[in-house]
């Protein structure tokens, strides 16, 4: 058993010594010109920063790979009916690691949708309607303005959204992670729950009738939805 066990820390340190020596890295940047409807981000367990592009008429995408023994992260690029689809995941390898980080700047009005499992998730200065997914990475958004945002983290990611401007819809949902919202002055439905204990309102004016509405749910983490800056 002994020798055995030396054989085996043998080959492990050996394998690590492969990886390290067989490691690489891809740096990639292009831009997509032509009218965009829309864009999704389906990333696996990359991380993400979207900035926001303003009056730009191009969406701008790099992202930097990681990995070793010639095994990236499978990228493919599509557009259908206006949409812009990037998809990126590691190959499911024991042998080597893999990882990606993104970073795209998108117009304003561009309807975006970003997906991670692990992968945090972070969108600054956009303007237009957005739908954010992770499993266990954290969602921290700031400066957005439009008309709907979507923030969910699936598997206990904390969320954190500060808007702009007052939102008509604002979800934001995790289950084990905390939720704040920070959100101008003004009157709001506001739809704030948590198991964990007594959610947090504090600075904003609750109305059953206003234009704009707040949720911020969690299973078990804090809440707090409170007046920004």
């Amino acid at each position: 058993m002994a020798v055995c066990a030396t054989v085996v820390a043998a080959a492990a340190v050996t394998l690590g010594a492969w990886s390290v020596g067989s490691a690489q890295e891809r740096r990639v940047a292009y831009s997509v010109h032509g009218t965009i409807t829309g864009m999704t981000l389906d990333l696996g367990d990359a991380d993400v920063v979207v900035e926001g592009g303003g009056r730009r008429t191009s969406v701008a995408v790099e992202h930097v790979d990681r990995f070793g023994f010639d095994h990236g992260p499978v990228v493919r690029r599509t557009i259908s009916g206006g949409v812009f689809v990037v998809r990126s995941r590691c190959p499911q390898t024991v042998l080597h690691g893999c990882s990606a980080r993104y970073r795209v700047v998108v117009p304003d009005n561009v309807p975006l949708t970003v997906r991670t499992g692990d992968g945090s998730v972070t969108l600054r200065g956009y303007h237009g309607s957005a739908l954010v997914t992770t499993g266990r990475g954290d969602i921290d958004i700031s400066g957005f303005c439009g008309f709907s945002l979507q923030a969910r983290a699936e598997a206990g990611g904390d969320v954190t959204v500060s808007t702009a401007c007052p939102p008509p819809q604002l979800a934001l949902r995790t289950t084990t992670g905390r939720v704040h919202a920070r959100v101008p002055a003004g009157r709001y439905r506001i739809d704030a729950s948590t198991s964990g204990g007594k959610p947090t309102v504090r600075g904003v004016t609750e109305d059953a009738g206003a234009p704009f509405s707040v949720q911020a749910l969690s299973s078990s983490g804090p809440v707090l939805v409170e007046r920004g800056p």
